[in-house]
């Protein structure tokens, strides 16, 4: 495969200046298709589907604009075309102290490394991270050893400069298939390597009547959710409780997950986890908890799952503690009521109530419903590109938004958290590809929550 890149104005659309559903149509000469396909708007990264579609062509493929599209912007797309002989993908990195020149000016030059000839396409210049347009803000001179790029704006000596290109092979007729865009960014651009981020799952469980989906973070870690035959109150000062065992991991806790019924109008239903005393009971104090009003959410008299998130806290493996279930202000006639099985099987812990605000408890033999969660699993980001810059805030990563590249790990979906540096992101745009020597990559767009 060959790699072309093409640039345009919004002028050369269909449509009027400033309309959306305007269409492009490149100039290549066999067809295109998805892989690698990219299309950028003043030098902002385009999604598929959902900033534009595109029709792919034996020649002039059509792209469709779904947002707006002015004249004055500028339009480049790069795509794969025919088998080329093509040699070894390279990209290196400068500054604007290795140009010629002084600090701020503008036609600063700078050489390359290359030591075979460089050749047009596929031929990329990025300054901070933004992409430059051949003949608008750079020109090339193409020779067997280091060509020339000259810079037609100002170049300061702390931009970063990264030049991208592949280069002929000499005397050899095999063919040599170029990675897409970000897997080249993830093997060659690597600014932050082997950082460990936590992934948290989002499952979308069901939807109420208005519309509001249930959701559980994490993987279920330890649950009993089968055999209920009873419902057991819990209101006011009647307070219930449900202990539990953890096995030989440790668990960070990302959420709860309890079937009850709503009577009347009870108010918030708050759950914390505790410690257990030397009598098996809870010790008074909350390591972890999550409060959520659930009034909205089920309907007087209905019975479902419900899901409440739980700050971060690491349980100790081989530990007892004690799930603390309560609401602050019900009464007989406004209250919850928890799904139990009355002869428990759950045998690494049992039911408690309190009718004193925990204060005393009383253990029994019927067991809560309950479904623990914590994070699913650890993993090693291989790239870290962080926007904080106003240049980028119109395009898909805005301001204060990261993008986090992964290799070789496919469990990784749009809307999923992360954590990354003690601070929780949420995945809202993500492109898998399998390509060249990756197996299989992740470009997550995120943002911070």
């Amino acid at each position: 495969m060959e790699t072309k890149t093409e640039n345009y104005k919004g002028s050369d659309c269909t449509g009027n200046d400033g309309s959306v559903n305007r269409t492009l149509t490149i100039g290549n000469s066999s067809k295109t298709n998805n892989n690698n396909f990219q299309v950028f708007v003043n030098n902002s990264f385009l999604h598929l589907n959902v900033d534009y579609t595109v029709e792919h062509k034996s020649s002039g493929t059509v792209i469709t604009f779904l947002n707006r599209i002015w004249n004055d912007q500028a339009i480049s797309v790069i795509y794969e075309t025919t088998v080329s002989v093509i040699g070894s993908l390279v990209s290196e990195n400068y500054t604007g102290g290795d140009c010629s020149g002084l600090d701020g000016d503008s036609n600063r030059t700078l050489a390359i490394s290359n030591t075979q000839l460089t050749y047009e396409d596929n031929f990329q210049v990025f300054v901070n991270n933004s992409f430059l347009h051949l003949n608008r803000d750079y020109t090339v001179s193409h020779k067997s050893s280091s060509s020339v790029i000259t810079f037609l704006n100002s170049i300061f000596n702390s931009q970063s400069i990264n030049v991208r290109y592949a280069t002929k092979y000499t005397g050899l007729t095999e063919t040599k298939k170029l990675l897409p865009l970000d897997t080249q960014f993830i093997n060659n651009e690597i600014n932050e390597v082997g950082d460990t981020i936590t992934i948290r799952k989002v499952t979308q469980l069901d939807y109420d009547t208005r519309g509001n989906a249930q959701k559980v973070l994490g993987d279920s870690k330890i649950a009993y959710t089968s055999g209920d035959d009873a419902l057991e109150d819990f209101y006011g000062a009647n307070w219930i409780a449900q202990t539990f065992t953890t096995g030989s991991s440790s668990i960070n806790t990302t959420s709860i997950k309890i079937k009850v019924k709503r009577v009347g109008t009870p108010s918030t239903i708050t759950i914390g986890i505790q410690a257990v005393d030397g009598n098996s009971e809870p010790d008074g104090t909350d390591l972890t908890s999550g409060s959520l009003d659930y009034i909205d959410l089920i309907d007087d008299g209905e019975t479902k799952w419900i899901v409440i998130p739980l700050e971060d806290y690491t349980l100790s493996a081989n530990t007892t503690y004690a799930l603390v279930i309560r609401e602050s202000s019900g009464d007989s006639s406004n209250k919850y009521q928890a799904r139990i099985k009355t002869i428990g099987t759950y045998s690494s812990g049992n039911i408690l109530t309190s009718s004193d605000s925990g204060s005393t408890w009383t253990a029994g033999n019927s067991d809560i419903l309950f479904d623990l969660y914590g994070d699913t699993e650890t993993v090693a980001v291989s790239n870290v590109l962080t926007f904080d810059d106003d240049s980028v805030k119109a395009g898909v990563a805005r301001h204060g938004d990261i993008r986090l590249f992964f290799q070789n790990s496919e469990d990784i979906d749009r809307g999923d958290r992360v954590k990354f540096r003690n601070l929780w992101y949420k995945v809202k745009e993500i492109t898998k590809d399998s390509a060249g020597d990756v197996n299989y990559f992740i470009d997550a767009v995120c943002s911070k929550i």
